[in-house]
């Protein structure tokens, strides 16, 4: 699969389980999550290019698909992660900001 199709099924997945989260299909909402993480898993098999893509991942406008980047950066870019997450944590009243917090609180 080509990056840019792998990041195109990224945002998509994101989109499709925050909007299960939200109508609290908690099981279709899971299968999405374990499409992203699997999408996730499949950037960092490629190394710099897909860590890269999952930076550039961590950038876009929809704060959902940032906060899922910047949760499967590695180490190598935990400072941008947790700018990303920070910056994410600072909407409180947004589940996404909660969301971010807890990661940074517990992972971070």
């Amino acid at each position: 699969m080509v990056l840019s199709n792998m990041a195109s099924s990224f945002v998509e997945e994101v989109e499709q389980q925050v909007k299960e989260e939200e109508k609290g299909n908690t099981k279709a909402a899971n299968k999405h999550a374990d499409k992203i993480y699997g999408l996730a898993n499949k950037f960092k098999e490629l190394g710099s290019e897909g860590k890269s893509e999952l930076i550039n991942l961590a950038k876009h406008s929809n704060p959902y698909v940032r906060l899922w980047a910047a949760c499967n950066l590695d180490e190598s870019a935990k400072e941008f992660a947790r700018e990303v997450l920070t910056s994410l944590a600072q909407h409180t009243n947004e589940k996404y900001g909660q969301n971010a917090q807890i990661h940074l609180d517990y992972n971070m």
